[in-house]
Formats: C-alpha cells, sequence, structure tokens
C-alpha cells in the first residue's frame, strides 16, 4: 500500500525541483492533483473491492478511473526523471 502513496510524491517531489520555472511546476501540481483525485477513486472502486463484494466485475466509472490514475502516475514518474535530470545539469 505503500507504491501508491510513492508514485504520488513522484510529481510533488518534481514540482519542488521546478519552483522558479513556473509553467513546469503548474503542470507537476496538477498531474498530482488528478492523481490523487483518481487515486481516491480508485481505491473507493477498486476491482478486488467489487470482487470481494460480489458483484462481479468493476463498472466503466472503476475502469476509467484505473485508467486515469495508471496515466497520471506514469506521468509523474516521468516528470520526476525530467526535474532530476535538468537539475543536475
Amino acid at each position: 500500500m505503500i507504491l501508491p502513496w510513492l508514485l504520488l510524491a513522484a510529481p510533488v517531489v518534481a514540482a519542488l525541483l521546478f519552483v522558479g520555472q513556473w509553467a513546469a511546476f503548474a503542470v507537476c501540481a496538477l498531474v498530482a492533483l488528478a492523481e490523487l483525485q483518481s487515486f481516491r477513486q480508485t481505491e473507493r472502486f477498486s476491482s478486488r473491492v467489487w470482487r470481494a463484494v460480489g458483484k462481479g466485475a468493476p463498472g466503466r466509472r472503476a475502469r476509467t478511473a484505473e485508467v486515469v490514475y495508471l496515466l497520471t502516475a506514469v506521468a509523474g514518474v516521468i516528470l520526476l526523471a525530467v526535474a532530476v535530470v535538468s537539475s543536475l545539469g
């Protein structure tokens, strides 16, 4: 359960590294907010929960939230990598 929180920390750390470059900072902040919101929805509508309850497969809303979470998590890690590389150079 710690991995999602580490993934959420990636765009936050990237935003801190981009302080002063306000456009990049804003992008990192938006990715972090989108990731947090979709993470909260995937916890609420997780496919494991639906199977445990016996409701079958997750609905369209749950699948959409999981896809958005996956995309924002990947974007956050990419932003962190770009921030680290740009701060080193």
